[in-house]
Parts: C-alpha cells; structure tokens; sequence
C-alpha cells in the first residue's frame, strides 16, 4: 500500500488462528506486503464452520463457507493468500524461494514443528541471512516446556490469567473461554518484528525473535505475582473488583441485560456519587465513611447503587457519571458498537467489498497517524485467491507449473474432504445450525 510506513515489506505469514495471523495484519495495516500461507490439507478454524451459521452474513454459509466467515475476513484483512502443502517438496521448495525475497516470517507453531519441515530459523537464514523469523510458540523456544502443544486457553492458565477471571467463591473452571493471550502476543509479535527491522537497518543482519505467549501475558498480571513475591499473598477472583476501590463494578440498568460500569476510585469521586444519588439516608452509616470501610462493605454498596442505576437507560446513566468527573460507561453488545455515535464520528468502522463475503462494515485501524493512517485496504483473502500472482508473477512459476502443482494438490483452493473441516463438515455443522 503506497504511503504506508511499511511500504516495500514483505511478510511471510505462517501463522495459525490468531497469535501470528494478527500480528502479520498489524504489519499488514502499515502498508507491509503480507503474504499469507495455508494448505488445502489442513483447514484452518478461523475459517470458520464450528459456530454453525454464526459469523456468515445473512446466515448463509454459501458455496465456498471458508471464504465468507467474518472472523477470517477481519483477522486477516490486507492480505494476500497461498496455498502450499509443507509435506510435499515443492511445498518446500517454493516457501524457502518466497523466504529468499522477503523480510520477515511469523509463525506460532510448537517448537519443532519448523524444523521438521526444514524451515526452522537457521535453516531461512542459510536461504536469506537478513530474514527475520518472528516464531510466537506458547512457552518459547527453550526450557522444559518448549515443545508442549498449547492453544489461547491453556496459555492462558499457564499464564495465571484463568486463576484470577472468576467470581469470588468460584474456582477456575467457572472462568470463560478467552483468547486475551492471543492478542497480546500478537501484539508483542508485531512490535519486536518492527525493532528487529530496525536493528537490520542498521547492521544489516536478520535474527530469530522468540516471543512466549506465556510471558507476553505474565506482566498484565504484574499486581498479583509481585503481590505474592513481596507478600506471600496468593490472590484469588474478585469478579468486576479491584484492590481499594469501592464502589467498583458493573450494574444493572433500565431495560433487559443492560448494564453499566462505574468505578469510584477516591473520597471526591464518593462524595460526588452519593450527590447524584440525592445523599440518601444509608450513606450516613459509619461504615461507608471511608475507602476502606467501603471496601470491606461492597457487597450492600452495591445493592444500593444497583437500585439506583436500575432507573436510567445505561447510557444516560454514564453520561451523568462521567459529567460528576466519575469513570464508568456503558456495557457495549455488537449492536450497540456498530450504532455508537462516538465510534461513528472517529470513522473507526470501515466498510468493505469481499467478492464473496459482500459488503459490511469491519473493526478498522486501532490507532490513527496523522502522517500515515492505515486503514483496511484490501478485504480478507479467499483461500488461494493469490497463488498465481505470488507464485508465477513473484516466483517465476509457470503456468504449466501452476497446473501440475494444482493438480498434484500442492496448491488448491478449496480444503480438502479428510482436511480438519472440509468443506462437507462445513455444511453439515452449517445445517445442524438451521
């Protein structure tokens, strides 16, 4: 994308559901040329079909379903798309080609899963001595841990996320799925690709990045290991609550599972809170005069502001907190993101043409650059859609080449039936949806 500051970037994005994929499309957001790689054996899950009908619009799957699902269509939007079968050597052959004329790679695999493909780091390096491998495994690269198959909800436990989600009383299996670690790895990911091209600009050598999803969530938890490295305390789940705030939670508004979030965190926030309550007669109680008698009290606080929010529409509600100099706001559903006229004037949705997907607004850009804004310029790949240009316009195959590689199904554009979904499970989830 022209005007980008990653323009003339090429990215190699081997990445499975999340961690690497949305690493790569932050690159990819920046104007780097990101080239996608999947294969028609094995069927990636943020293709979508385990949600039934969810996720397609109109809620129809159509012909090609691993084309049409929103959550592909987002997480990889900006580009482009190849199928390659790694088991075969062709497959191989052409990666490492593709690897000799770009920048970098990203892929979360389990340690050893490159190499026994042969495109572990020191093997690209030999092909390209400046390429940047980016590899996002769930415990890094080394230790006892290095190879152990993990997904966003086991690297979340590891982490000790799981054992802090929750409500007070419950154990860590009340705790909802959550792919949190995904993002922030994804995150880290993309940042540390960004510092390795820098060190390149100025050595001229590439390197290997090991970024542990683990460890990328470990320091957003820094309260709770610091709290039990000084103190000894292991902390448990404290549900919407946070140390030394009171009151701190979400309530309940006019209307059906509306809600709002309000966290009072001083004496001056109390004081203007108990005001637009109209000062009823339970704040005189002596166990609300101070933070930490409000804390040890938060459960009959927050009956009594939930009685009070229960008679504003949550908007309204947070508009009048947040007038008193009080943090809360309202609890968003899709709905009422898509209709925000906040979200609206920032331009934050972007809507987009998908040859087969059509037309819907998409989450755009997370930040905006008054120099170099990104944006979503190119819609999510269909599977394949760029075998011809990568392969026979960058790589020089031919089109006879082409042919026999699709025939041998080195190449494809559709799963295959045996593959994780294939296309006939894909249908059949789809219907049973119905």
């Amino acid at each position: 994308m022209k005007g980008l500051p990653l323009e003339g970037i090429r990215v190699i994005d081997a990445g499975e559901v999340l961690a690497g994929a949305h690493g790569a499309t932050l690159l990819a957001d920046m104007g780097a040329e990101v080239i996608k790689i999947e294969a028609i054996q094995r069927y990636q899950s943020v293709r979508g079909g385990i949600g039934g009908m969810n996720g397609y619009a109109d809620n129809d799957p159509g012909e090609h379903p691993w084309n049409r699902y929103a959550g592909h269509n987002d997480i990889n939007r900006n580009k482009m798309d190849i199928t390659l079968n790694l088991n075969d050597p062709r497959g191989i052959k052409l990666f490492r080609s593709l690897v000799a004329v770009s920048d970098i790679v990203i892929e979360n695999f389990r340690t050893g899963v490159m190499a026994k493909f042969g495109l572990d780091y020191p093997d690209l390096a030999k092909v390209n001595p400046q390429i940047i491998v980016v590899s996002l495994p769930g415990f890094g690269r080394t230790g006892p841990y290095a190879t152990y198959a993990s997904m966003g909800t086991s690297n979340d436990g590891a982490s000790g996320h799981t054992a802090l989600r929750g409500y007070i009383g419950d154990d860590a299996s009340k705790a909802s799925g959550i792919v949190h670690v995904d993002g922030i790895a994804a995150l880290n990911g993309a940042v540390a690709a960004i510092i390795a091209l820098y060190y390149r600009l100025r050595t001229g050598k590439g390197q290997h990045v090991d970024v542990a999803q683990v460890e990328a969530m470990m320091p957003h938890l820094a309260d709770a290991i610091l709290d039990y490295t000084m103190n000894g305390r292991v902390q448990q789940p404290m549900g919407n609550r946070l140390m030394g705030y009171a009151p701190h939670g979400c309530y309940p508004c006019e209307g059906e599972d509306q809600w709002v979030t309000i966290a009072v965190t001083n004496d001056a926030e109390w004081d203007a809170l108990i005001r637009l309550m109209g000062e009823p007669e339970w704040i005189k109680n002596p166990k609300f005069s101070d933070s930490l008698n409000r804390w040890k009290n938060q459960d009959e606080i927050d009956r009594y502001v939930g009685q009070w929010t229960r008679e504003y529409e949550k908007n309204e509600i947070a508009e009048i907190l947040q007038k008193a100099g009080i943090a809360a706001g309202p609890v968003m559903n899709p709905k009422d993101l898509y209709e925000d006229p906040h979200l609206r004037e920032r331009r934050f949705f972007e809507t987009v043409t998908h040859k087969e997907a059509g037309t819907h607004p998409y989450p755009g850009v997370a930040w905006k650059m008054s120099k170099t804004p990104g944006h979503v310029w190119k819609p999510g790949p269909c599977l394949g859609e760029h075998n011809e240009h990568v392969l026979g316009d960058i790589l020089g195959v031919t089109r006879d080449e082409l042919a026999e590689l699709e025939n041998d199904q080195v190449i494809g554009y559709a799963p295959l039936p045996g593959s994780e979904l294939s296309t006939e499970d894909r249908v059949a989830l789809a219907g049973s949806a119905q």
